[in-house]
């Protein structure tokens, strides 16, 4: 299936006194920033391959080029308005997938909906030693007739601010890549006055194998 290469860069700027003074925790000041610069733009990439969308104008010089991330790729969505997440239904999802000859083995969702599937009692009573002093309600793993060793993830990029509906992601992740053109890269700008610039840039997309990799379930609760 085809994508669009999308590029994501991150500046910094450090004054030649903030990196020539002592300074706590760490040595370089401009190495300090390029670290952070780096998780900022792991952040922007990780949101561009979860909810990336094209433009309907994509292709022509009016826009430089947007991945189509993984929520617009999956073929298998559906819609339920104003209902709760069930067993029941996580099952009807995962079979869906079933249905046309993959099967999922991650799913991503906010935290309201990690912390009610791990409310799920899967016919399973949990025991703990009285001695244990921990009390766990974590579900990592959840397996299924229809899927396997299904790995849980709360994302905080499934669901943003402004969306109407908490949405739920299932993937199989053999079936999606991130394919790099280049890679991040540190480059330090010219210099001008009494600071180093310094900026990232990479630039990937997304690499789905199979049009029906997964599912994208909307619903409120």
């Amino acid at each position: 299936m085809t994508n669009y290469t999308q590029i994501h860069q991150q500046s910094f700027l450090v004054s030649d006194t903030e990196e020539a003074v002592d300074k706590a925790a760490f040595n370089s000041r401009y190495q300090y920033e390029a670290t952070k610069a780096l998780k900022m733009i792991k952040n922007d990439l990780e949101y561009a391959l979860m909810r990336g969308v094209q433009p309907s104008t994509m292709g022509t010089e009016s826009y430089a080029g947007v991945m189509q991330g993984i929520k617009t790729f999956l073929c298998i969505t559906c819609t339920s308005s104003g209902t709760s997440l069930s067993e029941l239904m996580l099952n009807d999802y995962l079979q869906n997938v079933w249905n046309v000859g993959t099967e999922v083995n991650a799913i991503y969702c906010p935290m309201v909906l990690k912390r009610r599937i791990s409310g799920f009692t899967a016919n399973a009573t949990k025991y703990f030693d009285q001695n244990d002093k921990r009390l766990i309600n974590a579900i990592d793993v959840y397996s299924s007739d229809a899927a396997k060793m299904v790995k849980l993830f709360a994302h905080r990029h499934v669901t943003v601010s402004g969306d109407t509906n908490n949405d739920i992601v299932g993937i199989n992740e053999d079936l999606f890549k991130v394919a790099y053109l280049r890679k991040p890269t540190v480059r330090e700008l010219a210099k001008t006055g009494d600071a180093t610039k310094g900026n990232i840039v990479l630039e990937a997309t997304l690499e789905c194998l199979h049009p029906h990799a997964g599912f994208l379930r909307s619903q409120c609760l």
